[in-house]
């Protein structure tokens, strides 16, 4: 197990507990709200998480592809409304970096629609298979020791990563060096603050200390953005890639026959169409989306 001193966000080294889950505390920042394991388990507890098993048994699948079949048009139009996004804030299609590229589904998408694109990635099987299925440059490394020389990429992506890294300022402070001067950070990650973490309390699949290290707000994740030496955060609250079952979903949850559970997905299914995109306006998605911009000289 290891101690955490002190908040990365802004220092603070005061916290109260939130909630005890799997045997394992998640602690709350008094001063920036940021809530984090602590103790985590040690990084090679963490790191056995992401074997050859999960990458084949869970990660594929999750994704719909099954014996390493694969369809990119399908992926084309998934992660189209984040292209789009992407456009919005970076016009010129340019160099693309991934942190955290998994199979490096996104990045092939990323390719097709124009972008350059390179990726880094802590598991060997998922680089091999963005490497020798889809012919993309993905590297083997750690986010906090990434070797790309800066700085080299119009944008870099992270989504659902930063919540995993051992120490996120570190990463985030090397992203923000491996941008060019206005540079655009896309990043994605888990909202506390979501209505479904309300809803579901510590049920919530969102809160898993032992691979979820950091569990941000809107204010904690930019604190730890300005902190990295990003001058502009803004979060992106209109995004379009988020249906109904995005922005608040019921069924990520590790209790899904308790009773609470029950009557939120009741509420969902019944009202969420009427309600989804005012939870999102309002900043209680499930998904918190910020976008940052190294600075400019």
């Amino acid at each position: 197990m290891v101690e955490i001193p002190c908040c990365p966000a802004c220092e603070g080294n005061d916290s109260r507990h939130r909630y005890t889950k799997f045997g394992l505390r998640l602690v709350q920042c008094r001063a920036c709200g940021l809530v984090f394991a602590n103790p985590r388990l040690s990084p090679e507890e963490i790191h056995q998480r992401y074997s050859p098993d999960y990458f084949w048994k869970e990660y594929l699948p999750s994704l719909g592809v099954h014996d390493g079949q694969y369809d990119l048009p399908y992926f084309d139009k998934r992660h189209g409304a984040m292209l789009a996004l992407i456009k919005r804030h970076a016009p010129r299609r340019g160099r693309l970096l991934e942190v955290g590229a998994g199979g490096g589904f996104f990045l092939k998408s990323a390719e097709r629609a124009g972008w350059e694109v390179a990726g880094v990635e802590l598991s060997g099987e998922a680089v091999e298979f963005a490497t020798n299925r889809l012919d993309l440059d993905v590297r083997l490394e750690q986010a906090e020791q990434m070797t790309f020389p800066p700085p080299l990429f119009d944008v870099v992506v992270m989504f659902d990563v930063v919540e995993h890294l051992l120490d996120p300022l570190v990463s985030l402070q090397r992203v923000r060096g491996a941008l060019r001067p206005g540079g655009v950070l896309v990043i994605s990650t888990p909202n506390f603050n979501a209505l479904t973490r309300f809803a579901l309390g510590a049920d919530w699949a969102a809160l898993s200390p032992a691979e979820h290290l950091w569990n941000f707000s809107a204010h904690s994740l930019d604190r730890m953005l300005r902190r990295a030496g990003f001058p502009s955060v803004t979060l992106e609250r209109k995004y379009r890639g988020f249906g109904v079952f995005e922005t608040m979903n019921p069924r990520y949850t590790h209790a899904p026959s308790a009773l609470r559970n029950k009557a939120y997905n009741a509420f969902v299914c019944t009202i969420g169409r009427v309600v989804s995109r005012q939870v999102q306006r309002a900043g209680f998605a499930d998904t918190l989306i910020a976008i940052a911009n190294s600075p400019r000289r």
